[in-house]
């Protein structure tokens, strides 16, 4: 049930994300091209890597791993993907905020990911 609710809470990410490229959109050419960009991109990024980490957040809580790293894994999630956000919007270049939502989502996702394997694999 720890996974429902970080689910819950980027759900409303992606809602909110979603309707920021809605109003880009409605916006047309009174927006400048690097916002417009930019704002679509965090909407696929997040679409791109949410889901599966959802996934193993949820495989891992599934087979009991301790609710206090299934906690920290939701809120890392969570943070990593506002500070991409931010530091995709407010800037149209590298920024870190930006390299460290990309890059923590990825390494998240990765440990996630030999978390799984190394749970698999013992209980062959």
């Amino acid at each position: 049930m720890i996974t429902l609710f970080y689910a819950g809470i980027l759900g409303l990410m992606s809602v909110f994300l979603a309707n920021q490229v809605l109003y880009v959109r409605l916006r047309g050419d009174k927006e400048e091209k690097w916002r417009g960009d930019a704002v679509l991109r965090v909407q696929a990024n997040f679409i791109e890597n949410v889901p599966l980490a959802l996934i193993l957040l949820f495989i891992l809580e599934y087979v009991n791993l301790q609710s206090y790293l299934i906690h920290l894994m939701g809120i890392l999630l969570t943070i990593f993907r506002l500070l991409h956000a931010i530091g995709m919007s407010n800037n149209p270049g590298a920024n870190y905020p930006r390299l460290i939502g990309a890059q923590g989502t990825f390494l998240l996702i990765s440990a996630m990911g030999f978390m799984s394997i190394i749970i698999g694999v013992s209980n062959f």
